[in-house]
């Protein structure tokens, strides 16, 4: 195996092409739902390489793709295929620089393929900022493989795949497209958007916002420290969205027995729900609102509820701002 990752890292290394020459042809990409964004032109100075690299299975399918890029973003789409094509573009400073970027690529017998990108040093190597080099990965894979990728600085983003991710960055965005199965998300201060997810969700922020658009699954859970929670179309049985410092909007359809839950500790929590039987909306905030739904009952705990419709198999709702505003429609 060491034999075989050591013929790749050379592979993805090699000057297949500087700024000034023909970067290496890769398979075109195939028609999907979700455009992914365009490869970003190298820049005018310093010195910059393209590689490409297509890799096919020699036994068990590829089904896991693991890759770790602090130096750049990741970029993944999934397609109709067996193989795995890999695009790499890096730029560094100086050519000397440049050879210092590695990108390994290493498969293993059951079917994962890991993908790492570092920068080589040492004491007699002059010392590079990180801000300085940069290595862009973009990858088409199998749409049945399962993808974990973190980056630093760098976008994540992942499009067109069946067998959901797992996604962590520092400071750099998320974006995830068309995606089926669990996915998983972990963002410093990068910004997270999550659009026709088909299955639970686990989206984890700190001082960044979090955006959710067209959600299906059992779950949807949506965590942030500092920054709002927006979501549209949700349809996930269960819903708990939670934010420190932050507003939260929410349109959702509700599920018999289904539950949602918004709490913000500062901000306001406006939810919109598009209903299919009975529902029970309990809700506290400096002010609460059911606009046209009528005088809400107030509990013995300060809480206001109100029952709309059968109470048999009725879903429950709970909203909550310690210090913001909350405020509950139903759309017909």
């Amino acid at each position: 195996m060491s034999r075989i990752a050591t013929s790749l890292v050379l592979v993805l290394t090699a000057a297949a092409g500087r700024a000034s020459a023909e970067p290496k042809a890769v398979a075109p990409a195939a028609k999907s739902d979700c455009t992914l964004p365009a490869a970003a032109l190298a820049s005018k100075t310093g010195a910059s390489e393209s590689s490409g690299l297509d890799l096919s299975p020699s036994g068990h399918p590829f089904t896991h793709l693991v890759v770790d890029n602090p130096l750049g973003n990741v970029t993944v789409e999934g397609y109709d295929g067996v193989a795995i094509h890999i695009e790499t573009r890096k730029h560094a400073p100086d050519d000397d620089t440049l050879e210092r970027l590695r990108v390994s690529l290493i498969p293993s017998a059951d079917g994962t393929v890991r993908i790492t990108s570092t920068a080589d040093g040492g004491r007699e190597v002059r010392p590079v900022a990180r801000g300085a080099v940069r290595v862009d990965l973009f990858i088409r894979a199998p749409r049945n493989a399962h993808v974990e990728a973190a980056a630093s600085a760098g976008k994540l983003d992942i499009a067109n795949l069946d067998a959901g991710g797992d996604l962590d960055t520092a400071s750099g965005p998320i974006s995830v497209c068309n995606v089926s199965g669990e996915v998983f998300t972990h963002s410093l201060t990068g910004a997270t958007r999550l659009q026709q997810v088909f299955g639970s969700v686990d989206a984890q922020a700190v001082q960044a916002d979090v955006d959710l658009d067209t959600i299906t699954g059992e779950r949807l859970v949506a965590t942030v420290d500092r920054g709002s929670i927006a979501g549209r179309r949700v349809r996930s049985r269960t819903v708990q969205l939670t934010t420190t410092d932050g507003r939260i909007r929410l349109e959702a359809e509700v599920a018999l027995h289904g539950r949602i839950s918004a709490a913000s500790l500062g901000g306001d929590v406006d939810v919109r729900l598009h209903r299919h039987g009975g529902v029970v909306v309990r809700a506290q905030g400096a002010k609460v609102d059911f606009g046209a739904l009528g005088v809400p009952a107030v509990l013995a705990d300060g809480w206001r509820q109100i029952a709309l419709g059968a109470a048999d198999a009725a879903a429950m709702v709970e909203l909550r701002s310690q210090h913001g505003n909350v405020q509950f429609v139903i759309v017909e």
